[in-house]
């Protein structure tokens, strides 16, 4: 041990006679550190805000959404048909009060939805129109009322012109005194609606902001907005969280059977629980994880080509430091440890320094992200973030010092001090 002790402190002060040297060597590394932690950081970050976004809608739901059919039911190709413009038209109202009498069924909650201009006392607004069965709150314990009520039964079968406000809009138009517009009329695509109630603010899930929108009957917005038969969703509630998984699939052969669809890959649906939801998410964010750690590895490899280049440099501007201790009886194995350490230390220092940087940059990002409106991830170091930066420095530093090492162990005596 006391051997171990005498080399680190030769090391030591090799490393401290070359500041500048050891510095150039330095840095590889800790750009390769801040890579490897800011992945995996923003990686945990992120898996930990998507479940909690998930999780919100609550585990006994499940929902059924359109579909292109022969692009699987969640899957990139899905998104870009509908974004180009595919439209499907197959969901409706009928499919809704279908599964609604299924067993394992306690409500649901149909959605459509809109965008249109909004007009109250002079004040403008573009705003997002989310059309809902009167059952929404029941279905989505995240709307809860400020003031007012949500609308009934009654006016969303009678395609009235009620409508909830959203927080954000609500301010927009009142200020601090939102509640105020209970029983006031504002213009929706020219046309009049009482506003019956007024949401609590919420915030925003995946970025989409439920206070800035507005609420009303599923049938008001497809009848005298957007003139269109179908809907876009179905949020289904299950009677316990234990039978979402035998209820969805219900669901999915009863669809099947009123579509009249044979297989699989040509429905135009797709009933996803929360728990698939959280698996597929899940699966995506940890391949992103590993393809972007493989990136930041790179780096790494990168800053331990530069600790080996190093240290040959060094191991030839002392070929008579060695080849003196080599002459006093130093052994093979103790000049292969020593620059061992050299290369290890080297390593670890820049891991060290990496770590403090990476906890600044990233303390300042996520104070960005918070400002930017997603409140719900926070900041937090993960532990396996900075073990896994502190192995791959120590891995490097072993790896990319065992060469220059065995190097210095064949430089002969005799040449070294007659050099």
């Amino acid at each position: 041990m006391v051997h171990l002790f005498g080399l680190m402190r030769i090391s030591f002060k090799s490393l401290f006679s070359h500041t500048g040297r050891t510095v150039l060597t330095l840095s590889g590394i800790i750009v390769s550190v801040i890579a490897i932690m800011s992945v995996v950081t923003l990686g945990e970050s992120l898996r930990n805000y998507v479940t909690k976004e998930v999780e919100s809608f609550g585990t006994d739901t499940i929902q059924v959404e359109v579909s292109v059919p022969e692009t699987g039911r969640v899957s990139a190709e899905n998104g870009a048909a509908q974004a180009m413009g595919v439209q499907i038209t197959t969901l409706t109202d009928r499919d809704a009060e279908a599964i609604a009498l299924l067993p394992d069924v306690a409500a649901y909650n149909i959605g459509v939805i809109g965008q249109t201009r909004t007009t109250y006392a002079n004040k403008k607004r573009y705003t997002m129109i989310l059309g809902s069965s009167s059952t929404a709150p029941i279905v989505d314990s995240n709307i809860v009322l400020d003031a007012g009520r949500f609308f009934s039964a009654e006016e969303e079968k009678s395609a009235m012109n009620v409508v909830v406000l959203g927080s954000d809009v609500a301010e927009a138009f009142a200020g601090d005194h939102t509640a105020d517009l209970v029983g006031q009329r504002i213009t929706v695509n020219s046309s009049k609606y009482l506003v019956v109630g007024i949401a609590k603010k919420r915030g925003a899930t995946f970025g989409v902001s439920f206070d800035d929108m507005i609420y009303m009957p599923y049938t008001t917005l497809q009848k005298k907005i957007l003139g269109i038969k179908h809907i876009s969703y179905i949020t289904v509630k299950a009677t316990d969280p234990a039978h979402v998984d035998r209820a969805a699939q219900t669901i999915r052969t009863l669809l099947r059977l009123r579509h009249g669809i044979k297989t699989e890959a040509a429905e135009d649906f797709s009933v996803t629980t929360i728990t698939e939801a959280q698996e597929i998410l899940g699966t995506i964010l940890g391949s992103m994880n590993i393809l972007l750690l493989a990136l930041a590895s790179v780096s790494l490899v990168v800053g331990g080509i530069g600790i080996m280049n190093i240290m040959l440099v060094s191991i030839e501007e002392r070929r008579r430091e060695i080849g003196l201790r080599k002459a006093l009886g130093a052994r093979k194995n103790d000049m292969i440890v020593q620059f061992l350490i050299e290369s290890v230390m080297i390593a670890c220092a820049g891991a060290l320094i990496g770590v403090v940087i990476t906890v600044i940059l990233l303390s300042a990002a996520f104070s960005g992200i918070q400002y930017a409106g997603f409140d719900s991830i926070h900041f937090y170091i993960p532990t396996k973030a900075i073990l896994i930066a502190l192995l791959f420095s120590i891995s490097t530093g072993i790896v990319f010092g065992v060469y220059p090492a065995r190097r210095a162990t064949q430089i002969s005596p005799m040449e070294a001090l007659a050099s």
